[in-house]
């Protein structure tokens, strides 16, 4: 569903239309003649995990396919993304304790010695 709402600029104040971006999560207004998306702090932050996720899962898919189990090279990618083992299990459906398993035998297998090691591993730098 596509909903429009229109504020007149001259009846407005800047914290008015920082409102209405901060209720609409995004809003997209027309300023000198050029179209400009306005987002939220919010919006932007999950704009740029999702990238980052998606960076860590093209390099997962790629270089440990037979290396690591599926949910292994799925809890790595988490991981990657900077996410904590409760977030990760959050994101998941399962409990920390799981991700901790999974994140011990992914360092083994890879012969990691703790996460820092891995990370560079992962990413070529180890």
């Amino acid at each position: 569903m596509i909903a429009l709402c229109t504020y007149s600029l001259q009846a407005s104040r800047a914290i008015d239309v920082l409102d209405v971006t901060r209720a609409h999560k995004f809003s997209i207004a027309r300023r000198e003649g050029r179209w400009e998306f306005l987002e939220t702090p919010a919006l932007k932050e999950a704009k740029t995990k999702i990238g980052r996720l998606n960076g860590a899962n093209d390099i997962l898919s790629k270089r440990f396919q037979g290396k690591l189990t599926a949910r292994e090279r799925i809890t790595l990618a988490q991981t990657l993304s900077g996410a904590s083992s409760k977030e990760a299990a959050r994101a998941l459906g399962v409990s920390p304790r799981t991700i901790e398993f999974h994140r011990a035998n992914i360092m083994r297998k890879l012969g990691a010695r703790n996460l820092a090691d891995l990370i560079g591993k992962v990413l070529g730098n180890g």
